[in-house]
């Protein structure tokens, strides 16, 4: 019985030393990350819709539609927003229903922390869910409108756009 004791300790030990000598590998964390950027200069510019696509969260399968040539059929210009460091935006559309309104302000609802985008247009006030937050060397964009009827969500519109400049 002594013997046991004496080869479980050993074990432990060699345990022991061997995850303290593992941690002692890891590599030193070197260099700072930075001054965070400039949310309202990621995302001012041009942005050109690539792709929109529905998602229908009453499906059991919560299927996805690609509605894309609603907007882009090759012919005319998609569906354009463009996005003033001052706060103000434009909207350009030719083919398609206009989700976002004749122009006006924007703002983000946290301008640290932003996952709305807020649109104020002469007679309204629209909110989307920002898809991610782009920054100024970012190509897409995606913004979400999120529909419901008498409170409970029914679909996602997923507008994913291309940065023109």
């Amino acid at each position: 019985m002594n013997q046991h004791k004496h080869i479980i300790h050993h074990m432990l030990t060699a345990v022991l030393v061997g995850g303290l000598l593992f941690q002692g590998c890891k590599p030193e964390i070197e260099g700072e990350l930075g001054e965070p950027f400039d949310k309202s200069e990621g995302i001012a510019g041009t942005w050109q819709l690539n792709s929109f696509v529905q998602k229908d969260l009453n499906s059991p399968v919560q299927e996805e539609r690609d509605l894309s040539s609603f907007f882009v059929d090759g012919t005319v210009t998609p569906l354009q927003l463009s996005f003033a460091a001052d706060g103000t935006y434009s909207v350009a559309i030719e083919k398609g229903k206009n989700y976002f309104g004749e122009g006006g302000q924007w703002m983000f609802d946290d301008p640290d922390y932003p996952s709305l985008i807020e649109l104020h247009t002469a007679t309204d006030t629209l909110v989307y869910n920002l898809g991610s937050m782009v920054r100024t060397f970012d190509p897409s964009m995606k913004i979400e409108y999120r529909r419901s009827c008498n409170g409970t969500a029914t679909n996602i519109y997923t507008f994913e756009f291309n940065r023109l400049n």
